[in-house]
């Protein structure tokens, strides 16, 4: 993997915390593991970066998911929903002084809106010596602690020949714009919605089709190598040096149940075509029909292997 020389990193590359070797994995996702909440009563079991690493594990991969449950029966559930599907239980930390994360999500029309509890265990991962060797996935929750972004800023020194995936996810109150224009900065890869896109650049009138002059700016002012935006129904596209590629309108959805998780499987997808070296237009083809997908079923992980054929 290339080397990103302007990516945030420490001056140093941190060593491993005392009595802890060097830890390597292909694949790292780093962030929160929680549980959304719905009105119904219903529970699902979540988190943007565990989403993602539920659906590459689907696709075949072997990545790491690096975060923190508690000592309760929620992260109990966590570590048997993880090992049925065959997801390395290694970087996942038990804290017993926190309880398992836990979102209130409340559907307004059929977009959810979140309430994400604080304080919670993913706000309190260790450092325990592991470094990504081909792409690092996190966003900017996770960075909301002081604790969990010195973490993850050890890790993103130890991964600095690793492709970086950002994947923006603006949550407010937990949006720092300070943290995300210096995560921003140097990204491999940014994936992020349309209306981010517009928060970002103060443009709230850009749509999918108008989008690319504004993505270009943005590349050009945080030395951001490739952009993935997508736009709900209008779909999504992939501008950079990978490629350009636009999927526009988003495939029929057969069925529609919720679209929890949506934008988290266009990124397992996405970063699934990187590894496997398929075209900016493949990757875009594959996210558009994979998302309608999930947009079918109830949140954002599916327990059948087959449902994750995307090809």
């Amino acid at each position: 993997m290339k080397r990103v020389e302007n990516q945030p990193r420490a001056a140093e590359e941190p060593m491993p915390p005392a009595g802890a070797k060097a830890r390597r994995a292909g694949v790292v996702l780093f962030g929160e593991v929680l549980f959304d909440c719905f009105p119904d009563g219903r529970r699902a079991l979540g988190g943007a970066p565990f989403n993602v690493a539920w659906g590459l594990k689907g696709f075949g991969q072997d990545p790491l998911m690096i975060s923190a449950t508690g000592e309760d029966a929620d992260g109990r559930r966590v570590r048997e929903r993880m090992a049925a599907w065959g997801l390395r239980p290694d970087g996942l930390q038990t804290d017993p002084a926190h309880a398992t994360g836990e979102v209130r999500v409340e559907l307004k029309g059929a977009e959810p809106v979140y309430d994400i509890c604080m304080p919670r265990a993913w706000d309190f991962i260790a450092d325990d010596g592991f470094g990504a060797d081909q792409v690092l996935c996190h966003g900017l929750l996770a960075l909301r602690s002081e604790t969990s972004r010195r973490t993850f800023e050890a890790i993103a020194a130890r991964s600095t020949d690793a492709l970086r995936f950002f994947d923006v996810n603006l949550r407010p109150p937990y949006d720092s714009r300070e943290l995300l224009d210096t995560w921003m900065r140097g990204a491999d890869w940014l994936k992020l919605n349309l209306d981010e896109l517009r928060a970002v650049t103060g443009d709230f009138g850009l749509t999918l089709a108008r989008s690319a002059a504004a993505v270009d700016r943005l590349r050009a002012e945080r030395g951001i190598r490739n952009v993935l935006l997508t736009a709900g129904a209008e779909g999504l596209a992939i501008r950079g040096e990978y490629g350009e590629a636009v999927c526009s309108p988003a495939p029929p959805l057969k069925r529609r149940e919720d679209t929890v998780g949506a934008g988290d499987s266009i990124s397992a997808v996405a970063i699934d075509g990187i590894l496997r070296g398929a075209s900016a237009e493949e990757i875009a083809e594959a996210a558009g029909r994979f998302a309608s997908r999930i947009c079918g079923v109830q949140g954002a992980t599916v327990q059948d292997k087959g449902f994750y054929d995307h090809e």
